[in-house]
């Protein structure tokens, strides 16, 4: 994985960041396997120690609510925060109406306007787009 501000966060932003992800997966009322499967990815990626997942892994079905945990949380770490929300809201194939609303609220948050939220939404697009090609290349 590449280095990046992920990796300076403090524990209690490491807390948030998964709290909101897991937010982000349970907004569209249904949880499928690729969502939990890139929630735990990220949570790994982000040194959350085991027994902290353990209860993070309890807001699938009740989440802390997204206004909690938005809550003073600074341009720098929301536009993280945005990035890899993008992300888990795209990994099982649509965007859903609530998870596009907490990706605005998100946003909001974190300064960036509409434009810079299609942005994003464009950039997870052409990554998966970017992803899948290796597979053409392999099956040659």
């Amino acid at each position: 994985m590449f280095p990046d501000d992920l990796d300076n966060l403090s524990d209690q932003n490491r807390q948030r960041y998964a709290e909101i992800l897991v937010y982000i997966a349970a907004a569209d009322g249904e949880l499928v396997r690729e969502e939990i499967g890139i929630i735990e990815s990220m949570m790994g990626r982000a040194m959350i120690h085991p027994e902290a997942r353990v209860n993070l892994r309890h807001g699938f079905e009740s989440p802390i609510p997204l206004e909690q945990s938005l809550a003073n949380i600074g341009k720098k770490f929301g536009r993280l925060v945005l990035r890899d929300a993008a992300l888990v809201a795209a990994i099982d194939g649509a965007y859903d109406k609530n998870e596009i609303e907490a990706l605005r609220a998100i946003a909001k948050a974190a300064g960036v306007d509409e434009e810079g939220l299609k942005a994003i939404l464009d950039w997870v697009r052409d990554g998966w787009t970017w992803f899948q090609e290796a597979s053409k290349i392999l099956s040659k």
